[in-house]
C-alpha cells in the first residue's frame, strides 16, 4: 500500500555522513589524477564537515536535485580552488603561474572535477531514492478488525429457556392446575 505522508527522514546523519567521505574521496582522487596536490588532512576534514552540511539539506529533500546536481559540479570546481589556495603555501603570484591555468584549473582538472560532481550527484540521487524506496516498503500496522463470531450468546439464551420452560414453576401465582381425579 502506497502512502503520502511526510516523515522525517530517518539515517539523514549517516547519508550525510556517507555522502561527505565519498564526495571528499572522490574530489581527492579527482584532484591528485589531474596532477594536483593534497593539503594537509586537517583541511581535508574541513572539506568534508562543509560536504556535510549540505549533503544534509539534499538528502532530508530540503534542496531538490535539479539544483543540488548543477550546484554540486559547481562546488567541486570552488573546492578545487579551496585545494589550490591551500596547497600554495603563501607563495605569491608565482607559484599561481607555475600551477598553470587560473588556480590551477587546466582542462584536465575540469574534467575531473566535473566526473567527481557528476558522481557524488549519481550517488546522491540513488541514496535518496533507497531512502524513498524503504520508506515505502515499511510494514503497515494492520488495522484491528473484530471477528464475526457466532451468536453463542444467543444460542444459550434459548436452551436455557427451553429448559425453563419445561420445569413446572415454583413461585409465583398459580398455574391453572391440571385436573387430577
Amino acid at each position: 500500500m502506497l502512502v503520502l505522508r511526510k516523515v522525517p527522514r530517518g539515517g539523514s546523519r549517516l547519508s550525510a555522513g556517507l555522502t561527505a567521505a565519498e564526495t571528499t574521496t572522490a574530489l581527492a582522487i579527482a584532484h591528485t589524477a589531474a596532477g594536483g596536490e593534497l593539503p594537509s588532512g586537517g583541511w581535508l576534514l574541513a572539506v568534508a564537515a562543509t560536504v556535510y552540511g549540505a549533503a544534509g539539506l539534499v538528502l532530508r529533500g530540503r534542496a531538490p536535485l535539479r539544483v543540488a546536481v548543477p550546484a554540486l559540479v559547481g562546488v567541486q570546481v570552488l573546492l578545487h580552488a579551496w585545494l589550490v589556495a591551500l596547497t600554495v603555501e603563501h607563495a605569491g603570484h608565482a607559484a599561481h603561474e607555475a600551477v598553470g591555468g587560473v588556480l590551477g584549473l587546466s582542462w584536465s582538472m575540469l574534467a575531473a572535477h566535473v566526473l567527481a560532481g557528476a558522481v557524488t550527484a549519481l550517488a546522491l540521487a540513488l541514496r535518496r531514492r533507497a531512502v524513498a524506496v524503504l520508506l515505502s516498503w515499511r510494514v503497515q500496522p494492520r488495522l484491528a478488525v473484530p471477528l464475526r463470531t457466532a451468536p453463542v450468546v444467543e444460542a444459550s439464551r434459548v436452551l436455557v429457556a427451553r429448559l425453563l420452560a419445561a420445569v413446572a414453576p415454583t413461585r409465583g401465582p398459580p398455574v391453572a392446575a391440571r385436573a387430577t381425579a
